[in-house]
């Protein structure tokens, strides 16, 4: 194992002995989670076009995505339209915040907005935490699966612009081991959840957690930058860390409406 990964394995073990326990609490713990997790991505966000920080529009963005995440469904899309709103605004009046950066930072604010009422809604309904690390299991074994799988038998690229070094074997075998330790998993930890929603969650969040990776990789090339930030070493920023987490969270808060909850 070369330095890098090492330092990438240590900082990945130190996050999850950080972060599981407080989603195992619940309660306050996780909300103090939530909220430094969207503050630190609301920087990386405001940061995109130029990397240099703005803490006006990193309040902005931290509030208004903190605000949306804990509101009842029936006043979402008035804030979300509000927000949308404000952004064009901010365009209008503030000539480097141009209309694409407005839309990037529109697409990851409500994707953020999105996870945290997954999160939300698995507490309320009494799910448990083990649900939030049943869902972390489809999406972080799938990408560790096809680093593996990828580095040892990876001859095809799956899509070279958008993320070189991602191959077809590689997604094929991170999807198959996200399905199958989630499942696994779920049977034995997560009793509350349905069977039909448990097969379903594992069968498709291994494949949306990639399809996120890659569409947080396609606004790095937009704006022709390696990172997010450079917080965590050997992970880059917090977008790099959650990108494929939050497009697993918020599918999965669409199949929990669809299943009752």
């Amino acid at each position: 194992m070369n330095k890098k990964m090492l330092v990438k394995s240590l900082v990945g073990l130190v996050l999850a002995a950080a972060v599981i326990p407080m989603f195992l609490y619940g309660g306050v713990a996780v909300q103090i989670l939530v909220l430094a997790a969207v503050m630190l991505a609301a920087y990386e966000i405001a940061s995109l076009p130029d990397q240099k920080p703005h803490w006006i529009l990193t309040l902005f963005l931290g509030a208004a995505i903190e605000l949306m995440g804990h509101m009842p469904d029936t006043q979402f899309a008035c804030a979300a339209a509000l927000f949308l709103c404000i952004l064009i605004v901010i365009c209008l009046f503030h000539e480097p915040f141009v209309i694409d950066t407005a839309v990037y930072t529109y697409f990851i604010s409500m994707i953020l907005v999105l996870a945290m009422q997954a999160i939300s809604r698995v507490y309320a309904a009494g799910l448990g935490g083990m649900v939030i690390l049943y869902v972390g299991f489809a999406c972080f074994i799938c990408d560790t699966g096809a680093y593996f799988f990828g580095s040892f038998m990876g001859r095809h690229k799956m899509i070279p612009r958008v993320s070189p070094n991602k191959t077809w074997e590689g997604f094929v075998g991170g999807y198959l081991a996200g399905l199958a330790v989630s499942y696994v998993f779920g049977r034995y930890f997560c009793p509350a959840l349905p069977g039909s929603l448990l097969l379903a969650g594992s069968a498709v969040l291994p494949a949306v957690g990639a399809v996120g990776d890659l569409a947080f990789s396609l606004i790095k090339r937009r704006y022709g930058i390696k990172d997010y930030g450079s917080l965590l070493p050997g992970h880059g920023g917090v977008l790099d860390r959650i990108d494929s987490l939050l497009f697993c969270l918020m599918v999965f808060n669409a199949m929990l409406i669809f299943w009752g909850f």
